[in-house]
């Protein structure tokens, strides 16, 4: 079967990736969107700036995005229970799309594009990690068990326990990790399509391929994964509709 040399078929990553993007941005907007009295005040800010990240991430204003992504990760690093939380992860898997669509771009030198190309990788290997071990904290827990945990944590800080919303802002929190844990397979699925995507762009492309094959065992569905093997292989891309993307067919917050 014919492969395609890396610098082959760059247009379509790049449309895949502003794809892929667009649908991280519209998960974040309905993720972090509509601050109620359920939302755990600690955290607000984080919410209000991922409000500007979307419109950041819209106008490819990456400066911005970059020096936002950071304010966020000083929130949540601030506060015990998010030390280790998949927003971490959530967060370096952002700066290292950035750094990616540096990378890719085709006025770069070479040395100025490798650079990029390992802080993207850098970034991913970090989110990887912090989705790996909060999963690993959280995947056999049943709701009750997700609750002590979360009633453990908020209870600790005074400034949930002298709150009279306290129990609001809990179960919004246990509500958060079981929709997390639920999409955690096609989160990591995104990160190790990225980190095929480096490996492509090195000329690395059996690498690339497993890491290709690896994101699709995660989430079948990987539409930027199928299209990135499809352009090695050089095979047809493919094309869903709006709708299935964002809103793929196994879709089950009640499944892993």
């Amino acid at each position: 079967m014919r492969i395609i040399p890396a610098h082959k078929g760059t247009r379509v990553i790049i449309l895949i990736m502003v794809i892929l993007a667009l649908i991280g941005v519209a998960i974040a907007w309905v993720y972090y969107s509509g601050i109620n009295k359920g939302v755990d005040p600690r955290i607000k800010e984080a919410r209000v700036l991922y409000g500007r990240y979307n419109m950041y991430a819209a106008a490819n204003d990456q400066e911005n995005v970059l020096v936002l992504l950071d304010s966020v990760y000083d929130i949540f690093r601030s506060i015990a229970h998010y030390q280790d939380s998949y927003e971490i992860g959530v967060v370096h898997n952002n700066r290292a799309s950035v750094y990616l669509t540096r990378a890719i771009s085709d006025t770069l030198v070479e040395e100025v594009r490798q650079h990029y190309f390992a802080m993207a990788e850098r970034e991913l290997y970090k989110g990887i990690d912090y989705y790996q071990r909060w999963f690993s904290k959280f995947e056999t827990l049943d709701q009750s068990g997700i609750e002590q945990v979360v009633y453990d944590d908020f209870m600790s800080d005074p400034v949930i326990s002298n709150d009279k919303r306290a129990e609001a802002y809990i179960q919004q929190r246990v509500n958060d990790l079981i929709l997390a844990r639920a999409e955690m397979h096609r989160r990591l699925s995104v990160s190790y399509t990225n980190l095929g995507i480096i490996r492509r762009h090195e000329n690395r492309l059996e690498e690339a391929v497993d890491y290709y094959v690896l994101a699709l065992e995660f989430w079948e569905e990987n539409l930027a994964a199928k299209n990135n093997l499809n352009i090695i292989f050089g095979r047809p891309v493919e094309r869903h509709g709006l709708l299935r993307r964002l809103f793929p067919p196994q879709r089950n917050p009640d499944v892993d």
